[in-house]
């Protein structure tokens, strides 16, 4: 998304929209475009893979480790995995509660005629891009391209809720291997007294 709005904006500037009396070059990008919920999104994606990498280093540890004992880079994941679990339910509430707020809006002809880049509203890019294929657009590679990124922001949108159940499942996996070895650790000391 982040490639094809700069794309837009650096290359293409302009949408010829024709209207029936009417044709006017439209700024591709409006006035008020809203792009907080792209970088909470990216946001959770990078999280996600940093946590991927740690989790590899931890259960390498933990398959290296001798039994016995607790593992503190375990204790440290297990809070890493509680956090991706807030952030990414925090992230997937905003990004589905912006979008919400801004659908169902449309382009007036009256009002994109008066100024290159929209200002009427408040957008996020899904939202926007949705409107500008409502319009009579000169340029049928336009509108190709317009939908299929308008595909992808849907998509990136609803990724946010499989991630959300990994971080779940992965929280739930690492805890209960947690709680497994403060057991065993608990049950040596009660046998060596």
């Amino acid at each position: 998304m982040v490639g094809f709005l700069h794309d837009q904006k650096d290359n293409v500037h302009f949408y010829q929209v024709n209207w029936p009396e009417n044709t006017v070059q439209l700024g591709v990008l409006p006035k008020n475009l809203w792009v907080d919920q792209g970088h909470t999104s990216n946001g959770v994606a990078g999280y996600g893979f940093f946590l991927g990498l740690f989790g590899m280093f931890v259960a390498f540890r933990q398959r290296k480790r001798a039994m016995g004992g607790r593992s503190k880079t375990l204790l440290a994941l297990v809070v890493l995995l509680f956090l991706a679990v807030l952030f990414t339910l925090s992230a997937l509430i905003f990004v589905f509660l912006v979008t919400n707020q801004t659908k169902g809006q449309h382009i007036s002809e009256a009002i994109a005629g008066s100024s290159a880049n929209y200002p009427a509203n408040r957008w996020t890019p899904e939202t926007w891009f949705k409107a500008v294929l409502e319009l009579p657009l000169a340029d049928n590679k336009q509108r190709d391209k317009i939908d299929s990124n308008v595909t992808n922001m849907e998509a990136w949108r609803w990724m946010l809720i499989p991630i959300f159940l990994t971080d779940i499942a992965c929280f739930s996996i690492a805890l209960l291997d947690h709680f497994k070895q403060k057991r065993g650790v608990q049950s040596e000391f009660t046998m060596e007294k």
